[in-house]
């Protein structure tokens, strides 16, 4: 088939206005004028989308869609130790119906935004089964905790047993698994070991929040600060369950062997000059969350230097329970107003499509509309374009309500009520 638009963004490519691409077998096959597509392959079908803008799906780098229904129910600007805290009281209260229906409901908002790819870090598995019914591209994440030294193998045990789970029920679909350790501070220094040690052995991805807070980069390089005396005590640690060597959170997971061209860490925000350096040379890609980090007041990542570092940096929009929507162009706005306009539309909505493939490793496959590549793309229903701006119009248009369709490997998975064609 053929599908046309007023403007197609490649986003390897320069914008194509009246543009669209050609599509055989869920894969892109040309891309260029919509009247020399047609020209071209005269026998096609074409569908064409008027006004709107196609692009390439958007990938949620990092999200939690277990935690969906937790909007609006934890403390949101006060410490982070506080909000961390909250969470894990609050989540030992909830059953196994709430994070199912949570992670369905999850999955529904990404659709409806425009997302096709996902990254998303699950504890008790309920996600896998609304991402496949929905054919949503992505990683599934088991996250693993565990503060205590002496239930190290355990813990480790039992993920690797949910990771299993994971791929037999995700086999044949678009769904691929890895580990989430889930951050410096909440593993233990042998189980962090452990981890990288089946990270190498079963060749998996993984992700970890990374540098989050000033508390975790107090508790990684002294032992001190709410994490020490507020945090583990309530989970009946009283004592670092790490070598407390002076290290940064960046130096301490590389130790432990974690920091690895098939890592994504989450939020780095605070990170200095020699971690940036440890992150390049270990080919680390990162995932922004800057709306997230803005409401548990934890700081704000040095986007600009990563994105001119070279690292593969993608957008997330973590969860509900950090968050007030898992909406992609909510955050590339929000980043927008942040950073003063120095990060510019055309970078965010790149992070939020491109930025965000090749930091899961899949740029070769999505994450730009390009001939070989699958035709994972959205369409937005923008009416007032700048051909001068199209990034900027786009940017300042675009919301989750304006989302037309979405296809992955050609097969349409959302399409707006009364806009079927």
């Amino acid at each position: 088939m053929i599908l046309t638009a007023r403007l197609l963004l490649p986003i390897s490519d320069p914008p194509i206005l009246d543009g669209g691409l050609f599509i055989r077998d869920g894969a892109i096959c040309a891309v260029g004028k919509a009247s020399e597509l047609i020209r071209e392959f005269p026998t096609e079908p074409h569908d064409d989308l008027g006004s709107a803008v196609i692009l390439p799906g958007l990938v949620n780098a990092h999200t939690h869609l277990e935690l969906t229904g937790l909007h609006g129910r934890l403390p949101l600007g006060k410490s982070f130790t506080e909000w961390v805290t909250a969470l894990l009281d609050l989540r030992s209260e909830l059953d196994d119906a709430f994070f199912t229906t949570s992670a369905r409901l999850g999955t529904t908002t990404l659709l409806r935004s425009g997302v096709t790819c996902v990254a998303d870090i699950t504890t008790f598995g309920r996600s896998v089964a609304p991402l496949m019914a929905a054919g949503l591209r992505g990683i599934i994440f088991q996250e693993i905790l565990g503060p205590h030294p002496e239930q190290a193998m355990e813990r480790l045990d039992a993920a690797e047993k949910a990771i299993q789970s994971l791929q037999l029920q995700t086999d044949g679909s678009l769904l691929s698994v890895g580990l989430s350790p889930h951050a410096p501070y909440s593993l233990s220094e042998p189980l962090l070991l452990r981890c990288a040690e089946l990270l190498r052995r079963r060749n998996l991805p993984a992700t970890i929040h990374l540098a989050e807070s000033p508390e975790e980069v107090a508790y990684i390089g002294l032992g001190l600060g709410p994490i020490a005396s507020e945090l583990l005590p309530a989970v009946g640690r009283h004592s670092p369950s790490h070598r407390v060597c002076g290290e940064s959170p960046v130096a301490f997971i590389d130790r432990a062997g974690l920091l690895s061209e098939q890592l994504l860490a989450v939020h780095g925000v605070h990170v200095g000059g020699a971690d940036l350096e440890l992150l390049k040379q270990r080919g680390v890609a990162l995932a922004m969350c800057p709306r997230s980090n803005y409401y548990l007041n934890v700081g704000t990542a040095p986007l600009t230097r990563y994105l001119a570092s070279g690292l593969r940096v993608g957008l997330g929009t973590d969860s509900l329970a950090s968050n007030e929507t898992l909406s992609l162009w909510d955050e590339m706005q929000f980043a927008h107003r942040l950073y003063g306009g120095v990060v510019k539309a055309q970078q965010l909505v790149t992070m939020a499509t491109l930025g965000g493939a090749t930091a899961l490793g899949m740029a070769g496959a999505i994450g730009s509309l390009t001939p070989g590549k699958w035709a994972d793309l959205t369409a937005m229903a923008i009416d007032h374009l700048d051909d001068a701006d199209p990034y900027g119009s786009l940017l300042s248009q675009a919301s989750d309500g304006l989302v037309v369709l979405s296809m992955v490997e050609g097969k349409i998975v959302y399409q707006r009520e009364g806009a079927e064609r």
